[in-house]
């Protein structure tokens, strides 16, 4: 993924000192003890253990009372994938997708529920040590940052996977956790300039972006390809109707 440079120049003896084993336990006391953390099937043996709210069950939220099974409902059909993990560096939830053989950007499974931090990256090339250093940054609002966007480099003019990592805090302003937001934006931005009557060109002059144009574009230092590409795919293509945006204008 694509680093900001403020995270690049982070300290790495401070964000490598991060527990990926999560031998602690959180601070707000919700560890749940005795049951392996990368047990696969810890997330049944951790409910019956705190007898955990399931199905028909009510919960009481803060401004709500929804069942489980309405929270699940919901929850699998939430616009991109969600995940949370606690203060103590275990991975706790996932917005399962309804659809079992849904293709994920960032691919969870039910096994991996309760997993350490650890065990849910593979430790190839730098994965663990950047991971590390996105939940010290939370952790310790590094430079004043509560939230990080990584978006993956996928060489496609029509595709920009955001990966937003958002700093999760209690009442009292401690930290609790980090929860994950995956979304592919290109379709967002697509509805958004059909919607509003404008499109999206190439801006010659810019010094970021080539990493997307690489596969979209062979003359991505100019950009020259890709409106050329996109001129002919507009003659092929039924325009939108430009008058609904007017407004906006």
């Amino acid at each position: 993924m694509a680093e900001p440079k403020w995270l690049q120049e982070m300290n790495r003896d401070e964000y490598i000192k991060e527990d990926f084993d999560a031998a602690g336990k959180s601070v707000a006391g919700t560890t749940v003890d005795g049951i392996d953390k990368n047990d696969p099937d810890w997330l049944d043996k951790a409910a019956k253990k705190v007898n955990a709210a399931e199905g028909d069950d009510y919960v009481k939220l803060d401004s709500g009372l929804l069942t489980v099974n309405q929270l699940n409902w919901m929850l699998q059909n939430t616009i991109g994938e969600l995940t949370f993990v606690d203060d103590n560096n275990q991975f706790l939830w996932y917005n399962r997708p309804k659809d079992p053989n849904a293709k994920m950007k960032a691919k969870r499974t039910p096994d991996q529920v309760g997993d350490t931090m650890k065990a849910i990256h593979p430790d190839v090339r730098d994965v663990i040590p950047n991971a590390k250093k996105v939940v010290h940054t939370l952790r310790t609002k590094e430079g004043g940052h509560d939230e990080v966007y990584m978006p993956v480099p996928t060489g496609n003019l029509k595709e920009l996977v955001l990966h937003y990592y958002k700093r999760v805090e209690d009442d009292k302003g401690n930290y609790i956790g980090i929860y994950e937001w995956v979304q592919d934006l290109y379709p967002l931005v697509k509805y958004f300039c059909e919607t509003t009557g404008q499109k999206l060109v190439v801006d010659e002059d810019a010094t970021t972006g080539a990493t997307y144009r690489r596969n979209s574009d062979p003359d991505a230092a100019t950009g020259a390809s890709t409106k050329a590409a996109a001129a002919e795919e507009e003659k092929k293509e039924e325009k939108p109707d430009t008058t609904t945006g007017a407004s906006h204008h």
